[in-house]
């Protein structure tokens, strides 16, 4: 079940009310990691339903623009389940609110089937979910 985001507000609260716990290095915001399925049905599933994501949805041919929160550290994450061609790839990347608030980062992130995401794996990411 996914819990609709209606308002820019919203969005902000829920990155005040869930911060994370855990700091992990910069870098780690650029890259994309792969988890196993069981990880990535645990995270808690956030739709951003409001403009300018509905827009962006749009425009990339996408049912909704996703967001994700891990329990254990609050930290938030965008990604896919990518199904290229070969058996699930759970893909996931690290966010912070000002990165979901770069319209332009999420979009280019998204589109092409998550490309950028896909494409921007670290293989050897070890940090806490």
């Amino acid at each position: 079940m996914e819990i609709i985001i209606n308002s820019i507000d919203e969005l902000k609260d829920l990155f005040k009310t869930y911060s994370c716990v855990t700091e992990i290095d910069n870098t780690n915001y650029r890259k994309t990691r792969y988890v196993s399925g069981k990880v990535f049905d645990n995270l808690i599933k956030y739709e951003l339903d409001f403009e300018p994501f509905i827009s962006i949805k749009n425009r990339i041919f996408m049912s909704g623009i996703p967001l994700m929160r891990s329990e254990t550290t609050n930290r938030y994450y965008i990604g896919f389940v990518n199904l290229g061609g070969h058996g699930p790839a759970f893909e996931i990347r690290p966010v912070r609110l000002s990165d979901v608030l770069d319209f332009k980062y999420i979009e280019r992130m998204y589109e092409n089937h998550g490309l950028i995401l896909d494409r921007e794996i670290e293989l050897n990411a070890n940090y806490d979910i």
